[in-house]
C-alpha cells in the first residue's frame, strides 16, 4: 500500500475511535497536558480492566511514570529506576464513564504527590 493511502487509512482508523490516537500494538494516546510528554495506554485483558498507562518523554521514549490495573490492584512506578508500588487494593479509573480521562488525573495526582 502507498504510504499516502496508509497514513489516510490511520487517519480514518483514528476518527472512527474517537479522541484517542491509535498506534501498532494496540497502543492508544490518552490525553496529556504536559509539553514534551505523551501518555500511552494499552489493555491487557480481563475485559479492558487489565492495562498499562505510561508516560514517555516524547524526543527520548523515557519512561517517566507508569500506572497500571492487574484487573484488581492499582500499581505506580513514579519512573524508570523507582520500584512499582501499590496504591489501591482496586482500580478506581475502571469505575469511571470517562476512563481515560479518569487514568490522567490518577496519574497527574501520583505524580505531584511523589516530587
Amino acid at each position: 500500500m502507498p504510504r499516502r493511502k496508509l497514513h489516510l487509512a490511520w487517519a480514518l482508523l483514528g476518527a472512527a475511535f474517537g479522541s484517542g490516537v491509535h498506534a501498532a500494538g494496540g497502543t492508544q494516546v490518552l490525553p496529556w497536558h504536559t509539553r514534551g510528554e505523551v501518555l500511552e495506554y494499552r489493555a491487557c485483558g480481563c475485559a479492558d480492566s487489565c492495562w498499562v498507562a505510561q508516560v514517555r518523554s516524547v524526543r527520548t521514549k523515557v519512561l517517566k511514570a507508569r500506572l497500571r490495573c492487574d484487573c484488581e490492584r492499582l500499581f505506580y512506578r513514579p519512573g524508570p529506576r523507582e520500584p512499582e508500588r501499590v496504591v489501591s487494593q482496586r482500580c478506581e479509573p475502571n469505575d469511571s464513564s470517562d476512563k481515560s480521562q479518569a487514568i490522567s488525573q490518577a496519574l497527574e495526582r501520583l505524580r505531584v504527590t511523589a516530587r
